[in-house]
């Protein structure tokens, strides 16, 4: 296996580049080069790359000081014909396709798929509590073990099951006097519940976990090695730092069988450990192989920054802490960064105040030093970062203190979202309904089935059928999906949020607001770059899903960017500063502790426990050396660190600096290339913000002007200026918990189901309108007697509308056109007026406007106002003038208003002149 080593910033997608130019000259086609990397992005950009390689190899005759001889260009021709199809892809998307080329010989569905982690989890845990449950019993073979393992079992064989890319194999210490107990216990039950996992996973479905150990057994197969050698040459893995151990050993029998392996890397930036991933991977490729030399010539950082990293990694190899000498090679400035100076700056915050008060002046000296760099660089060329979110959060305030405008690229499982979820299984549901999405498809708002009806559907042995014989709504939903997903994924996923094909609603509809920007966003990024296919859009949101820096929506806006190191590794800026350096290095505790190397485990009170701990947190402490490395190797220009000290105890980063002679007890510097400075501890509240006094600032001329408030708010509905001496609602003096709103009082309810009821023409001596009635959620607060009380008043009034029709009123069947509980809104001014008529409907030539009361006195004045914003509405939308009516159901009395009563009305409220009426007899 060839190994190279690529630092931060020297031209690592450019090597790999230049090596895939390299290969086509010497006549290896590109289908028979698979690149490899560890995003589908990345993946991506290193295609288009390749392409412009090509591009420039067929135009200009070179790429950089790469010159194939002429005798070549057809090998270059050929290549550019075959980018689109070649392999560059991610790990696990390159083992997939290597799984599919043999998957008859490994007993795999040649139509094999990958399942996303989270459902696999969830179907390893249903495993398991299904073989809990059975081992119960005291004659099952399981029960010593569980009963040794306690009630910890579930959460130990569930946290086992996370580390399964760790090793090949998990182990017990054969030397281990408890290995008949609690490690071998847990093994045991490990290896009966992973059993019964793997027969449901069957041969069409694989998780990522899973992929690695198929592609293990597919590497050790003679047969299918041959095959993936006819289809493969060469395989170029890029950041092979961040590989997790069966990764690793899936490359290294690759390259074992004859297939040419090479890799590039950076142990330096291998930041992983909470994915799995295992710098010591590389390194044993690196002692093991070819060890090519090392790219050394950085082209992003300045001059002083580049002497600065170097400082940082020679110590820091020197002392041990994260990386070896060998993994820390110098590196030199080149390109245009050669040429620039750039700046290093070092700010300490010491004293005997609490952590959190050294870190908020910290935030602020840091903050004062970013504000004085604005007259330079655009906070858009800025950015902070920390180890976690919580230490930005004191640079939220210290930024907004001096005036800086930032933005924070914040929330992580965007991809894990319910509102995306529901939509991955929406389109699941549409190309398999058998599968296990349809479970969720069915609690998701597409469907909403209650619980004990899910159970009845999904322990069917014909789910579907029960389905369409129980359910027929929802299988026509079903079917409809399954009709949408055949065209393009994107025209499918539109289909999914914008069409009203859930009993009339959208899936929008149902969502919140933070929510509706999730989809969009999806819909937008899907749009941007639409998949050929269903299954390529569903396998990107699995993969999407893994990624644990992929958020919320972040906030928009141009300014500072506040992220985790984490969330930056890739990027970088003109101006970096790197906040919190004194952040003590925490390990989270865990049930269990593993060693990669052997597989071999240990529980809590069994001998090896404190050795694998200690390990655990050894290597914990190294990752978080190279983290930094990470943070500071992202400054193209400037590099500002800031770290607090609280006495002469330096912890977390702030030791790595102490230990290059740069930490708080050291001699200050003050160059415009380098500064090192040491702050005591003030207190925040009594420092300028800014640098300015506030005497100093000039008020503006307009500061004391102000806009005269508007007598309405901009959306407000008619109805809501009745007046509070016509009020006739009683809230109930409780409140409802989930909407932060008021209850309906009785008689409000009653208006609510009776307006209903009319304008579904339903009748009172129905009994099925009446129990569709009691149905209804202004229902819910009433007890069994009130709901009855309710539906008899409701009953009556109805039937009083029921006689004033053909009547007093036209009856139904006379009306040309009707119109029930009709949306309007009129702007007017800087108020738009909302509000819903009653019903609207023509006989022959004649317009009727109809509002219905259940009022227990006849008050026509008190809706003048409402009545007339809803005539005028009718006017400019429909241009007619209908007669207005007052229907008081208790009475059954039909109130006809005059027109020019109700223009009155409008008048005196929205003040004389106004415009709606200057020439109202165009209306007539």
């Amino acid at each position: 296996m060839r190994v190279r080593v690529a630092s931060a910033g020297t031209g690592k997608t450019t090597s790999l580049v230049r090596r895939y130019l390299e290969l086509v000259g010497e006549g290896t086609p590109l289908r028979r080069v698979a690149g490899v990397t560890f995003t589908r992005t990345a993946a991506n950009e290193l295609r288009q790359r390749v392409g412009a390689g090509l591009g420039a190899v067929l135009e200009a005759g070179r790429y950089l000081d790469l010159c194939p001889p002429p005798s070549t260009r057809e090998r270059f021709e050929e290549a550019e014909l075959e980018l689109s199809g070649a392999t560059l892809t991610t790990i696990h998307g390159f083992m997939m396709e290597a799984l599919r080329l043999v998957a008859p010989q490994l007993g795999l569905d040649p139509d094999v798929r990958t399942l996303g982690e989270w459902e696999a989890s969830v179907m390893f845990e249903e495993e398991l509590t299904s073989l809990l449950y059975l081992a119960n019993d005291p004659k099952h073979s399981l029960y010593p073990a569980l009963s040794t393992l306690g009630e910890q079992a579930k959460p130990l064989l569930l946290h086992l099951f996370k580390q399964r890319s760790l090793t090949e194999r998990f182990r017990a210490d054969e030397d281990d006097p408890h290995n008949t107990t609690r490690n071998a216990a847990l093994l045991k039950v490990y290896d009966a519940v992973y059993d019964r996992y793997r027969v449901r996973l069957g041969a069409r479905l694989l998780p990522p976990a899973e992929v690695e150990r198929r592609a293990l057994v597919m590497v050790q197969t003679k047969d299918a090695l041959a095959r993936l050698a006819e289809r493969y040459r060469v395989i170029l893995v890029d950041e092979f730092q961040d590989v997790n151990p069966l990764q690793g050993a899936f490359f290294e029998r690759l390259e074992a069988s004859g297939i040419r392996t090479e890799v590039v890397g950076d142990p330096k930036q291998s930041v992983y450990g909470f994915r799995n991933a295992d710098v010591e991977v590389f390194r044993r490729a690196l002692a093991r192989g070819e060890a090519l030399a090392p790219l050394d010539q950085t082209r992003r950082h300045a001059s002083v920054v580049t002497r600065f990293l170097n400082g940082m990694t020679n110590t820091f190899a020197e002392h041990g802490l994260g990386f070896s000498q060998e993994e820390a090679p110098e590196v030199f400035a080149a390109g245009e960064q050669a040429s620039k100076r750039g700046r290093v700056a070092l700010h300490w915050v010491t004293g005997d105040a609490p952590v959190g008060d050294l870190r908020r002046y910290e935030a602020q000296v840091l903050a004062e030093q970013l504000s004085a760099l604005s007259e330079r660089y655009p906070p858009s060329q800025m950015a902070v970062l920390a180890k976690s979110y919580a230490g930005l959060a004191y640079m939220e305030a210290a930024l907004d203190a001096v005036g800086l405008p930032y933005v924070l690229l914040q929330g992580r499982g965007y991809y894990e979202r319910i509102e995306v979820r529901d939509l991955y299984h929406a389109l699941r549901v549409g190309i398999d309904p058998s599968g296990l999405s349809l479970g969720a498809w069915l609690r998701s708002p597409f469907a909403a089935l209650a619980l004990g009806d899910l159970d009845q559907v999904l322990s069917a042995e014909d789910p579907l059928a029960r389905l369409e014989a129980e359910h027929p709504d929802l299988f026509k939903r079903l079917e409809r999906i399954r009709e949408e997903v055949r065209g393009t994924p994107l025209a499918a996923l539109k289909f999914l949020i914008r069409e009203p094909f859930i009993s009339g609603a959208r899936y929008v509809d149902f969502l919140e607001a933070r929510a509706r920007e999730n989809v969009d966003a999806l819909l937008f990024t899907v749009a941007e770059r639409p998949p050929g296919d269903i299954e390529v859009l569903l396998e990107r949101l699995d993969l999407l899903s893994r990624q644990a820096e992929a958020g919320d929506v972040p906030q928009s806006g141009e300014g500072v960017s506040l992220l985790t190191v984490h969330r930056a590794k890739g990027l970088e800026w003109p101006v970096v500063a790197v906040f919190d350096l004194g952040r003590k290095t925490y390990h989270h505790p865990q049930p269990l502790y593993l060693e990669p190397k052997t597989g071999r485990i240990a529980l809590a009170d069994t001998p090896q426990f404190e050795a694998l701990r200690e390990g655990m947190k050894a290597r914990e402490e190294a990752e978080s050396y190279r983290l930094l490395y990470v943070a500071a190797s992202r400054a193209r220009d400037v590099l500002l660190m800031s770290g607090s000290v609280k006495g002469d105890k330096p912890d977390g980063w702030a030791r790595g600096l102490d230990a290059m002679g740069l930490g708080a007890g050291a001699a200050a510097w003050e160059r415009p290339d380098f500064v090192l400075k040491t702050w005591t501890y003030k207190s925040v509240q009594a420092t300028s913000s800014g640098g300015r006094k506030r005497d100093e600032l000039q008020a503006s001329p307009w500061v004391e002007r102000y806009f005269p408030p508007h007598p309405h708010p901009p959306v407000s509905s008619p109805s809501s200026l009745k007046g509070a001496a016509f009020e006739s609602f009683e809230p109930l003096p409780i409140s409802d918990p989930d909407e932060g709103e008021r209850l309906p009082g009785r008689s409000r309810t009653v208006g609510t189901l009776v307006h209903y009821a009319i304008s579904q023409n339903w009748r009172a001596d129905n009994p099925v309108h009446l129990e569709n009635l009691r149905a209804q959620e202004v229902m819910f607060p009433f007890s069994a007697s009130e709901q009855k009380d309710i539906l008899d008043e409701v009953r009556g009034l109805l039937a009083n509308y029921q006689t004033l029709l053909g009547d007093a009123l036209p009856a139904l069947t006379l009306r040309d056109e009707d119109y029930p509980e009709l949306p309007m809104a009129l702007p007017h001014g800087t108020t738009v007026w909302q509000g819903i008529i009653d019903r609207l409907y023509r006989v022959g030539e004649r317009w009727i406007l109809e509002d219905y009361k259940t009022d227990q006195m006849i008050e026509p004045e008190r809706y003048h106002f409402q009545l007339a914003v809803y005539l005028q509405a009718i006017r400019e939308v429909r241009g007619v003038t209908p007669e207005v009516q007052l229907i008081y159901l208790r009475e059954k009395h039909v109130v006809t208003l005059k027109t020019e009563v109700l223009e009155e009305a409008l008048e005196a409220e929205l003040g004389r002149g106004a415009d709606l009426f200057i020439n109202s007899k165009n209306y007539i």
